[in-house]
């Protein structure tokens, strides 16, 4: 069996792993390959017979200080460079766009906070799905709050959220290549050979096409269905993809990067 045979089947494990987690680590712990794919450690035949329990990393979502002063620098420059107080939700493409962060995983943040804007802030359509979206956002980046159960919006962003928000972008910006090149082993897989991977997105019948080609056909797709339920948030529930535009269920990189990002390979 080839090694890039190999790490795409340990690669697409870990995305089975991040929808229904307690089962597929028992899933992923039965294969007896050893992976030497480069920056994922694990020995497969050396591991014990019952696996561990399935651990977020510690270190995914943590603020360095060289994070912090990075974003707090571009947040600086904007309020000099504009004269003005505050930075407006509607200003955050910029800054993301100031922090070099690859347009595959800011995409929905720019259309979420679009959408916001062309329904005046959300009033013409509280109702919908979309504004369940808009509302983590919201609450993930300004000042907005929830007092005596009511949504108290406000588009001012909090610089302390601020932060927080950016730690995960700006570690997908620092591991972009290793996130491109891990992702393109499940789009050549599906097919797409002649793609720009960082826009492609992995419907159910692409990830059926993967788990053929890497004979896991006993695995049920009912797995591939729980999957996509669970793309777009964390596994504790809190969204990180703002995608408002969700007609079907889809995988798409920024999905993938968060899932190595939980696993502890981009610390």
């Amino acid at each position: 069996m080839s090694k890039r045979f190999v790490n795409s089947h340990i690669l697409f494990s870990y995305l089975l792993f991040f929808g229904i987690h307690n089962l597929i680590y028992q899933f992923f712990f039965s294969f007896s390959h050893h992976c030497d794919y480069p920056r994922i450690s694990l020995q497969l035949n050396e591991v014990p017979k019952m696996p561990p329990k399935f651990q977020k990393s510690r270190h995914y979502l943590e603020c360095t200080e060289s994070i912090e002063e990075e974003v707090l620098e571009e947040y600086t420059k904007f309020l000099d460079s504009f004269q003005v107080e505050d930075v407006l939700l509607k200003h955050v493409p910029i800054l993301l766009k100031k922090l070099k962060v690859p347009q595959c995983y800011t995409n929905d943040i720019s259309d979420c906070i679009q959408w916001f804007y062309d329904t005046q802030d959300g009033r013409l359509s509280r109702s919908s799905a979309q504004w369940v979206v808009v509302t983590q956002l919201l609450q993930h980046i300004t000042m907005t709050v929830t007092s005596n159960g009511e949504l108290d919006v406000s588009d001012i962003v909090d610089v302390d959220k601020l932060v927080r928000f950016c730690v995960r972008l700006i570690k997908f910006r620092n591991s972009h290549s290793f996130i491109l090149d891990s992702w393109s082993l499940f789009t050549e897989a599906a097919g797409y050979t002649n793609s720009d991977i960082s826009k492609l997105r992995l419907s159910l019948q692409d990830l059926k096409m993967i788990k053929s080609k890497l004979q896991l056909d006993d695995l049920s797709d009912s797995i591939l269905i729980d999957m996509l339920g669970c793309s777009g948030s964390t596994v504790d529930g809190d969204l990180y993809n703002y995608r408002i535009s969700k007609v079907d269920l889809l995988v798409g990189i920024k999905d993938f990067g968060e899932v190595l990002g939980q696993l502890g390979e981009l610390d």
